[in-house]
């Protein structure tokens, strides 16, 4: 509760089950049309509308890549797929990475 106006507090994410503003739909799904490479790291991909971004990136011609422990929907869809879980995949990411780049 909010000590000067009393309003309940709510942080500025979206919980399971509200809906999405409808601007940040609309960008999301332009960005996902837009984009060359998507990389969805540690989602179920069940849950939409959020779950479509994958199908609009496919469909506009992008790669790509599912970073998850559990399968997914997407999964035979995707250009690499790791299994395992989300930090210890990046983690090895970025190590191939910088092995591969003079920072």
């Amino acid at each position: 509760v909010c000590e000067r106006c009393q309003g309940l507090l709510k942080p500025d994410v979206i919980f399971f089950g509200e809906a999405l503003p409808e601007e940040t739909l609309q960008n999301a799904t332009y960005e996902a049309y837009s984009c060359d490479l998507m990389l969805v790291i540690g989602s179920s991909l069940v849950v939409y509308p959020a779950a479509y971004m994958p199908r609009y990136a496919k469909d506009a011609g992008a790669g790509l890549v599912i970073i998850n422990r559990e399968e997914t929907p997407y999964d035979s869809e995707a250009d690499i797929l790791l299994q395992g879980a989300a930090g210890e995949m990046m983690t090895r990411i970025v190590t191939a990475v910088k092995s591969q780049i003079d920072l």
